[in-house]
């Protein structure tokens, strides 16, 4: 407990006044009893409940002012607010980053399934479009969607697959993309591989250059359950000078009479089949107006669009 101290410094002022100017004793002996009577009347206080000041003969701080209380309370909330932020966000990266990781694996698992299918596969028609929940047991859903890529031939299809979070198709995590093409990988000649299912199957041997002429040409088809058609040729050739190719033979049929000059593409009419397993000769196959020198390229292009590997004779 203490005694204010405004009390204390008001009767030392009266106590000094009193002794240097004796001869207003009396009005100073009045002035000290007030002192003491306010004294009486004033309750003394705890400490706690003080004003701050500085205690007489130290410079210790007894609390702190309300300004000082603000401040700090001021420099709390700029310093603690943007690491509050910070770490919502670091939050959220993590469960966004952990999401992500296990929608890849899921993604992986879904395409080496897609990628074992047959063309043919109904989960592999046309148009399917499938949505699994709880993905071989993850908290995500999965979706298959498949269509053709390369109408009207429909030889290629595109599948996509992709992986949101259970039951928030909106927020996608992983989209991947594959494609699944409907060939056979029969024997072929050149060097190279075919783009297409007959094309594939296409096999040309034999050949020679004889005057203005290529003979003893043989093409034959692979496939063993299958029939291909050439319908086109593209055909490149060097000889004399003006020459161009007259007329086009396959196992003794013409399939094509007149003009084209190198370089050209011409229609086959009538188109060839050639049946399942089955080889035909061409003794006079490819004839010219002059002399030839070398075919530097033939491309046979079949029924499906898909042209076969580049021969040379």
């Amino acid at each position: 407990m203490r005694i204010p101290y405004f009390v204390i410094v008001q009767l030392l002022e009266a106590v000094d006044e009193c002794h240097c100017e004796r001869p207003q004793g009396a009005k100073q002996s009045l002035k000290i009893a007030s002192s003491l009577s306010l004294l009486a009347m004033t309750r003394l206080l705890p400490e706690a409940e003080l004003l701050p000041y500085f205690a007489p003969g130290s410079r210790q701080r007894k609390s702190f002012t309300i300004i000082e209380l603000i401040m700090v309370i001021i420099i709390m909330g700029i310093v603690l607010i943007p690491l509050g932020i910070m770490s919502m966000d670091f939050t959220r990266e993590i469960v966004y980053s952990r999401d992500s990781g296990t929608a890849e694996g899921l993604v992986k698992v879904e395409m080496a399934k897609v990628n074992n299918l047959a063309f043919a596969d109904l989960t592999l028609n046309n148009g399917y479009d499938n949505t699994v929940s709880n993905y071989e047991g993850y908290p995500y859903d999965l979706r298959r969607r498949v269509n053709y890529a390369n109408s009207p031939t429909n030889t290629l299809k595109r599948v996509q697959v992709t992986v949101y979070p259970a039951g928030n198709t909106t927020a996608p995590l992983v989209n991947a993309i594959t494609y699944v093409a409907n060939v056979s990988f029969g024997a072929g000649a050149g060097g190279s591989a075919a783009l297409g299912l007959q094309a594939n199957s296409m096999v040309v041997s034999g050949g020679s250059i004889s005057g203005n002429n290529l003979i003893n040409v043989t093409l034959a088809n692979s496939d063993t359950l299958n029939a291909i058609t050439i319908t086109q040729m593209t055909i490149s050739f060097t000889g004399a000078s003006g020459i161009s190719l007259k007329k086009v033979n396959i196992a003794g049929i013409t399939v094509f009479s007149g003009g084209a000059y190198s370089g050209e593409t011409i229609n086959l009419g009538p188109t060839f089949t050639l049946a399942a397993n089955t080889s035909y000769s061409s003794p006079v196959f490819l004839e010219f107006n002059k002399s030839l020198a070398s075919v530097t390229a033939l491309i046979f292009i079949m029924s499906d669009s898909f042209p076969t590997v580049n021969y040379i004779w």
